[in-house]
């Protein structure tokens, strides 16, 4: 997911990724511009598709999934699907249908044979709390940011990781003419940040634990450690019969007559 606004577009992110991608099939779904604007903005290669869907979003004919699954059935080759953009298609359609396709297109056995799914979102068109809920189901999120000079852009990452940590790495570098980016190397090394995050804004009660309340858990004991001192006999049950107990020592099957 690539996340922009109006002083610092993402749409040079979808530039490079075609540059890249040149053994699989990209498609653009294009909701923001026509066509002919996105062919001057992608390089010209063959295995880019182009997909007119400006009518489809203002006359609610074809919906993203169907758009999706239309191009997944023709296809006989792994495929790229690049959105611009999706705070387009949020405009004419609730978030929660939207957000039901995203998770639809994302883990059905379905839609296998895609490879990568990018779209962009517009922070200043797109509510703060669906860039947050979109954020939880994407697995890389760069967030492109201005800087003094125009042509220059700062870029944060952030990568999910399987066991749901989230590594962090800010990049700053000048956007060309041609769509190209190049990094520029005149900062410090950036460190990567490995930690989980956690959105504070989707619930009504707390998510993270603070330093102080973190310091007491560690040092809370609880009473199960007690017992596990190996001096201790453990294990060990008293039992003292009560006086309505039927105590028998004898044969407990006698009565049955066997």
């Amino acid at each position: 997911m690539s996340l922009d606004s109006f002083l610092a577009k993402g749409q040079f992110l979808l530039h490079l990724i075609s540059v890249n991608r040149k053994s699989y099939d990209i498609h653009v779904i294009c909701y923001e511009n026509v066509v002919s604007k996105y062919q001057t903005l992608f390089p010209s290669l063959s295995n880019i598709q182009y997909h007119d869907c400006m009518y489809n979003i203002m006359s609610l004919n074809l919906s993203l999934y169907e758009t999706i699954s239309r191009i997944v059935e023709k296809s006989t080759k792994k495929i790229v699907i690049l959105i611009d953009s999706l705070s387009m298609y949020l405009l004419y359609t609730e978030f929660r249908k939207v957000y039901k396709e995203l998770l639809d297109i994302t883990s059905s056995d379905k839609f296998s044979s895609i490879v990568q799914f990018v779209v962009v979102i517009h922070k200043d068109v797109t509510e703060i709390n669906q860039i947050e809920h979109l954020k939880n189901i994407c697995k890389t999120h760069i967030h492109v940011q201005t800087a003094n000079n125009p042509f220059i852009l700062n870029l944060r990452l952030e990568h999910k990781r399987s066991n749901g940590k989230c590594v962090v790495q800010k990049l700053k570098g000048e956007l060309k003419s041609d769509f190209t980016f190049q990094l520029i190397n005149d900062l410090p090394p950036q460190k990567i940040e490995d930690d989980k995050i956690i959105p504070t804004n989707l619930a009504s009660f707390k998510l993270d634990l603070q330093d102080s309340e973190k310091k007491a858990k560690e040092e809370l004991i609880l009473p199960y450690t007690l017992v596990q001192n190996p001096s201790s006999t453990g294990g060990m049950i008293h039992y003292v019969p009560d006086e309505a107990d039927d105590w028998d020592e004898e044969d407990p099957d006698d009565d049955l007559e066997i």
